[in-house]
C-alpha cells in the first residue's frame, strides 16, 4: 500500500476514513506527491486538465494572464484545501489558469479520471470521496459566487470595502489578516496598485479601518 499521507486530520477531501482507509485509496487514484519552490508551477494554462491535487503544506495561487498581460489573481488555496478539482471534473480538455506555488509548498496530485471510474480494487471509500468532492466543489463555487459580487463594484473603494467586510463576516471577527500582499490584493480586485494603495491610506485616515500591511481591523 502507498503511503502518502501521515495524518488526514481536518482534510474535507477524506472526511468520514480512517487514515489507513485514505492511504489505500493512493495507488487507485495514481496519488503522488509534487514539491515546488515559490512561484513555480503546480499546473500550466493549457496543459490536460485531468488531475487535481491537495496541498499538504505551503499555499498556492490561481493567476490567468488578462488580454493587456496584466495578471488576475483569481483566487488563493491554503493547507489541506482541493485544487483544480473543478476543472478536472467539468470535462475541460484543457487547463484555463495557470496554478502556482505562493510559498514552498507540497501537493497531492491525484488522478481525476479514475475517481469518475469503477474502482478496480474495490475500495469501500472511494464511493465518500466522490461525495466529499462534490460539496467541497459545491462550497468553492458559493464563493466564486462572492468574488464576483465584489467585482461587480465599480469602484476601488467599494471593491475593497466589499472585500474586508466579507472577509470579517467570513472569519466571524473585526480584526483579521488578510491572505494576499498590496500586489496581490491589487490583483484579486482587478485595481491598480498605485490606486489601491492611496485608497487605502485615505479609507485609514476616514476611519473605516486600520491597516498594518495585510493585518486589517474594521472600526
Amino acid at each position: 500500500m502507498v503511503k502518502l499521507l501521515s495524518s488526514i486530520q481536518g482534510y474535507e477531501l477524506f472526511d468520514g476514513m480512517s487514515l489507513e482507509e485514505a492511504n489505500a485509496m493512493m495507488e487507485c487514484l495514481d496519488g503522488h506527491v509534487a514539491s515546488r519552490d515559490k512561484g513555480a508551477a503546480i499546473f500550466v494554462e493549457g496543459s490536460h486538465a485531468n488531475r487535481f491535487g491537495v496541498v499538504l503544506s505551503g499555499s498556492l495561487v490561481v493567476v490567468k494572464d488578462g488580454l493587456d498581460g496584466k495578471r488576475v489573481i483569481i483566487k488563493r488555496i491554503g493547507e489541506k484545501e482541493l485544487v483544480a478539482a473543478a476543472q478536472a471534473f467539468s470535462g475541460a480538455k484543457i487547463m484555463r489558469v495557470r496554478v502556482e506555488a505562493d510559498a514552498p509548498s507540497r501537493v497531492l496530485i491525484l488522478n481525476a479520471e479514475r475517481v469518475g471510474s469503477p474502482c478496480c480494487n474495490g475500495c469501500a471509500f472511494h464511493a465518500r470521496l466522490v461525495r466529499n468532492i462534490m460539496r467541497i466543489i459545491s462550497a468553492k463555487t458559493l464563493e466564486l459566487n462572492a468574488k464576483i459580487e465584489i467585482l461587480s463594484h465599480r469602484t476601488t473603494e467599494d471593491r475593497l470595502l466589499a472585500y474586508l467586510h466579507a472577509f470579517a463576516e467570513r472569519c466571524g471577527k473585526s480584526e483579521f489578516d488578510i491572505p494576499f500582499d498590496r500586489q496581490q490584493l491589487a490583483d484579486f480586485l482587478c485595481v491598480e496598485r498605485s490606486a489601491l494603495s492611496a485608497e487605502i491610506s485615505r479609507l485609514v485616515r476616514a476611519g473605516s479601518f486600520d491597516c498594518h500591511k495585510n493585518h486589517f481591523k474594521l472600526t
